[in-house]
């Protein structure tokens, strides 16, 4: 679920896959690290803990995460996109959830 607490140091909303995200807005991403797409342009940072690990990526280089994806440490996994509506409204919306031992 969506806590109050940050992941510290990257200002990443704490999250698990069983979040529904639906009172999470945009999620700046700070200095990304990783090239997940491989164009050669950095979009993406991983975290890791004793629960599990994220992955938030900003493939249209604006600043915002476009999708996260968590494995938490007993295989449940789900992954969301964010989406930017006409109107103004967003929404995280959940793709794919699962656990890799089923």
């Amino acid at each position: 679920m969506v806590t109050s607490g940050d992941i510290p140091g990257l200002g990443l909303p704490d999250i698990d896959a069983h979040s529904p995200l639906t009172d999470l807005g945009p999620v700046e991403l700070h200095q990304p690290a990783q090239d997940l797409d491989g164009d050669g342009v950095v979009d993406s940072i991983t975290d890791s803990d004793a629960h599990g690990t994220s992955v938030w990526s900003d493939y249209d280089q604006d600043g915002i995460a476009d999708h996260v994806t968590v494995v938490e440490s007993d295989g449940d996994y789900a992954a969301w996109e964010y989406h930017r509506h006409p109107d103004g409204t967003s929404e995280w919306r959940r793709t794919d959830q699962g656990n890799l031992g089923e």
